[in-house]
C-alpha cells in the first residue's frame, strides 16, 4: 500500500488529490503482471483501464510511414492508457512487456474523477506526449525522404555507368579490329619472318595474355631497369620513358631482345612503340570497364537499399544479400579483416530481399563504425530448423549492458551527435521481427559484439 502510495503521489493526474482520496484511490487499484514479450492491450481494443508502471519497461509501438516503430518507452512512474480513456475512443497504440512488468491498475471512473481536480496537469502531459509523437512522425518523414533520394542518386549514378561500360566494351573491341589490321599491314608490307614475329606479338598483347607486371615495387623497378637498358642496348633514344609502359605490356628483356634480332633499327623503334601504346590502351580498356561496373554495381546496391517495402516476396539467398552490402560499404571495410563463414547448401528463405539487405548494410557498417581499421568483423549463415541465422560478430569495444536492452529504440544511439539518427536497428528489429516474423537481438562484451538475425525459411 505505502510503495502503491508513493507511486501515484508523483504521477499526474494523481499528484493533484490530497491525501484521504490518494488513499482511497489507493484501496481501489489492482496489480497487474505482465511477463516481458506480452502485449498489455493492441492498437484498437477497447479499454477500461489505464496504468501506472511500478516496475519493469513496456515499450509503445505505433504505426508511422516506415511501418509499426517504437516510439516510446515506459519505466516507473510512467501513466499509459489514459489518452483512449478520456477521449472515449480505442486503443491508439500497441502496449507491449520489455521485461517482466508490474502494473497499477486504475479504472476509468477514477481517471476521470481525479482529471476533475488536475485538467490542466493532465493537459500539459498530453500535450507533450502529443508533441514528441509529432516528432517522432517528421523524423520518419524524413526518412521516407531519404529513401527517395537514395533511389534518385542510384538511378542517376547508374546512367553514366552503363554508358561508361559500354563506351570501355567498344574501345576493347576496337583495340582487337586495330589488332588485326595492323596483322594484314604487317604481312603486306614485312617479310615473312618479321610478320611471323609481329603478329605473335600482337596477339599475345591484344590478348591481355601478356605476363602481369610484379607487384612488388623493388622487383618493378628492377624489371624496368633491365627492360630500359634492352631497348637503350636497341639504339631506341627514348628507352627510359617507354620502360614503364613497356613492363606494363608484358614485354620482358627476352621479348625486345628477339624483337631486336627480328627488326631491323629502322623499324624496330616504331613496333616497340606501337606494341606499348596497343598494352596501355588495352589495359586502359579494362581499368574503365572495371570503374564502370563498380559504379553499376554500387548503384544497383543503392537502389535496392533503397526500396523497403517495396520488393515481391520471393526465395532469397541471404549470402547474396550479404555480399551485396559487403560491397556497399567497401569504402568503410578499409583495414578490416572480414570474414565469412556461411554454412554450405544454405537453404532458400521466402523473404523481401531489399529489405533483408537494408539489415545486413545496418549491422555491417554499425560493426565496421566500432572496430576500427585493424578490427575483424565474421559474417556467418547457418540453418536451425526451419530458420536461417545470420550473425554479424566484431572485436570491438561492446555494447554496454545498460544500453544493450535500448539499442533497438527508435532514435536511441550510442553514437556521439551527428554520427547516426538512431533508427538504423530499430528499422532493422522492424523488418526482421515485424515484416519477416524472425527475431534480431545482440550479445555484447568487451571484445565481442554478436548482432544475430533470425529469419525463417517460409512465411508464419
Amino acid at each position: 500500500m505505502t510503495e502503491i502510495l508513493e507511486l501515484l503521489r508523483g504521477v499526474d493526474p494523481f499528484s493533484q488529490l490530497d491525501e484521504a482520496e490518494l488513499a482511497a484511490l489507493a484501496d481501489r487499484v489492482a496489480v497487474v503482471d505482465v511477463p516481458a514479450g506480452r502485449e498489455l492491450f493492441s492498437h484498437g481494443d477497447a479499454g477500461d483501464r489505464a496504468y501506472v508502471v511500478l516496475s519493469g519497461e513496456l515499450e509503445v509501438r505505433a504505426p508511422g510511414p516506415l511501418g509499426v516503430l517504437v516510439v516510446n518507452v515506459l519505466g516507473r512512474g510512467d501513466l499509459v492508457g489514459e489518452t483512449s480513456l478520456i477521449r472515449g475512443t480505442t486503443r491508439n497504440a500497441t502496449v507491449a512487456a520489455r521485461s517482466d512488468s508490474r502494473l497499477v491498475a486504475i479504472a476509468a471512473e477514477d481517471l476521470k474523477a481525479a482529471i476533475g481536480r488536475a485538467g490542466r496537469a493532465l493537459m500539459e502531459t498530453l500535450l507533450d506526449r502529443w508533441e514528441e509523437t509529432r516528432n517522432q512522425v517528421v523524423r520518419g518523414e524524413r526518412m521516407v525522404q531519404l529513401g527517395t533520394l537514395a533511389a534518385g542518386i542510384a538511378h542517376e549514378l547508374n546512367n553514366p555507368a552503363a554508358a561508361v561500360r559500354r563506351s570501355s566494351q567498344v574501345l576493347g573491341e576496337t583495340l582487337q579490329r586495330l589488332a588485326e589490321a595492323m596483322k594484314t599491314m604487317a604481312h603486306a608490307v614485312l617479310g615473312p619472318e618479321q610478320a611471323e614475329a609481329f603478329t605473335r606479338a600482337m596477339e599475345v598483347i591484344a590478348s591481355g595474355d601478356a605476363p602481369s607486371p610484379p607487384s612488388d615495387p623493388l622487383e618493378r623497378a628492377n624489371l624496368e631497369r633491365k627492360v630500359g637498358e634492352s631497348i637503350a642496348h636497341l639504339g631506341i633514344a627514348e628507352a627510359w620513358t617507354l620502360a614503364p609502359d613497356a613492363v606494363d605490356a608484358g614485354l620482358d628483356p627476352h621479348v625486345i631482345d628477339r624483337l631486336g634480332t627480328t627488326f631491323g633499327p629502322e623499324v624496330l623503334p616504331a613496333v616497340v612503340e606501337l606494341a606499348v601504346a596497343t598494352a596501355s590502351a588495352r589495359r586502359l580498356a579494362e581499368e574503365i570497364g572495371w570503374a564502370a561496373g563498380h559504379m553499376s554495381k554500387v548503384a544497383q546496391d543503392l537502389g535496392s537499399y533503397s526500396r523497403v517495402g517495396e520488393a515481391p516476396i520471393q526465395d532469397v539467398d541471404l549470402t547474396d544479400g550479404l555480399d551485396k552490402s559487403l560491397s556497399l560499404l567497401d569504402h568503410r571495410l578499409e583495414g578490416i579483416e572480414v570474414v565469412r563463414e556461411y554454412a554450405p547448401d544454405l537453404p532458400l528463405v521466402t523473404a523481401a530481399p531489399s529489405e533483408l539487405n537494408q539489415v545486413w548494410t545496418n549491422l555491417i557498417a554499425n560493426a565496421a563504425q566500432a572496430v576500427g581499421p585493424g578490427g575483424r568483423i565474421v559474417l556467418r549463415a547457418y540453418p536451425v530448423g526451419d530458420t536461417v541465422v545470420v550473425e554479424v560478430e566484431d572485436n570491438g569495444p561492446g555494447i554496454a549492458e545498460s544500453d544493450q536492452q535500448r539499442v533497438f529504440d527508435a532514435f536511441y544511439t550510442t553514437k556521439p551527435p551527428g554520427s547516426g539518427t538512431g533508427l538504423g536497428l530499430a528499422i532493422s528489429r522492424k523488418i526482421v521481427v515485424v515484416d519477416h516474423k524472425g527475431d534480431l537481438s545482440v550479445d555484447s562484451e568487451p571484445g565481442r559484439t554478436v548482432f544475430r538475425a533470425v529469419i525463417p525459411t517460409t512465411p508464419r
